[in-house]
């Protein structure tokens, strides 16, 4: 146990002095209120539930990058920092739009940190008491569509309440059971909690509601899983055009730390409803094959895009593993004092920005 401590300690303080950000479980408001993010002309971009911090990033419907800068209260500064370019989505969708049985191939892990969370138009309430939150039904739907399509999924109606700081925490023992199944990807499905137009949309002609995906910033595989939810977005903008109401690159870890193709999906808000949050699941579960690449004519080029990111993430935790082995040694030494003494030294190591590394 002492060599246990050792090691934590070891890894906090050589963290800290190098500016890594210690992995940490971002929280939803739990009084239902919601921030909106306002750009430098005071335009309203979108509003969110979650919690967010300086530095945390946006990618809107229109692919417009901002970063926040600011927070007081309920609002949330942002300054537009670029429009990006999603990869270019071609020929390739073909085999993933017909979506005949047998004809794509993979494993999904499906599971819900927050399976309390419910949708109030339908149920009248957001949350319920036993864990059997609407969020669940949600789960099933874009299961059952993605067995359909001829693909394996596992999903876990696995109860990881209360709705508390800890929720993460329990939920990751059910993630690394999912994991167990080799998924190719792995998604943790919630709601948000915003007025409903910032989710409620039709698409191609049927209420629906929009999703929102996040990546946690505070993982080593951010660099992979935010080139996966770009990924997500470009099939998703191909084949039901707003779907996808944007993607938050946020302060967090939503255990995406465990794969670099791990995903957190907002279907809707609570005031959106069960119906709307199903027939989105429906459409989503489209694409997913060609976005995670489990049809042969999308494997390469998911591979290629994501893999590159993977490759930067590996680098990453290759070098957080080394500090916290030099770190754990010099602690066992007694010279934990020497190696903050050299870090303070040297060129202003701790000014490390983790939003440098992918150029998003």
């Amino acid at each position: 146990m002492k060599g246990s401590i050792k090691i934590l300690t070891a890894v906090l303080l050589t963290g800290i002095m190098l500016g890594i950000p210690y992995p940490s479980w971002a929280e939803e408001r739990e009084d239902l209120g919601y921030f909106t993010l306002y750009d430098e002309e005071d335009t309203v971009i979108t509003m969110t539930g979650r919690e967010l911090d300086p530095g945390d990033r946006y990618i809107a419907a229109d692919n417009r990058l901002f970063e926040v800068t600011g927070i007081e209260g309920d609002v949330v500064k942002v300054r537009y920092v670029e429009t990006i370019e999603l990869p270019t989505i071609t020929g390739e969708l073909l085999g993933a739009k017909i979506g005949t049985a047998g004809e794509n191939r993979g494993v999904v892990g499906i599971y819900h940190t927050h399976n309390a969370e419910s949708y109030v138009p339908s149920s009248g309430t957001e949350s319920k008491d036993d864990g059997r939150g609407d969020i669940l039904a949600v789960g099933k739907a874009l299961a059952s569509e993605l067995e359909a399509m001829g693909l394996t999924v596992y999903w876990s109606d696995n109860s990881h309440i209360p709705h508390d700081g800890q929720a993460y925490i329990r939920s990751r023992r059910t993630a690394t059971e999912l994991l167990q199944k080799n998924p190719d990807t792995l998604l943790d499905l919630h709601r948000d909690a915003t007025p409903p137009e910032v989710y409620e949309t039709e698409i191609e002609g049927v209420p629906t509601t929009r999703v929102r995906l996040v990546v946690g910033r505070q993982n080593q595989n951010r660099a992979a899983n935010l080139e996966y939810a770009k990924r997500i977005k470009a099939v998703a903008d191909d084949m039901y055009p707003g779907l996808i109401e944007g993607i938050f690159d946020a302060r967090g870890n939503y255990n995406q730390d465990l794969g670099p193709k791990t995903m957190l999906l907002e279907f809707g808000a609570h005031t959106t409803s069960l119906e709307q949050a199903q027939q989105a699941a429906e459409y989503f579960a489209k694409v997913i094959p060609a976005a995670a690449g489990l049809t042969p004519d999308t494997e390469g080029a998911a591979e290629r895009q994501i893999g590159g990111g993977a490759t930067r993430s590996l680098v990453w935790m290759v070098v957080i593993v080394a500090v916290a082995v030099v770190g754990f040694l010099l602690i066992s030494q007694g010279k934990i004092g020497s190696l903050a003494g050299f870090f303070r030294r040297e060129a202003g190591v701790g000014q490390h920005n983790d939003d440098e590394d992918d150029g998003s």
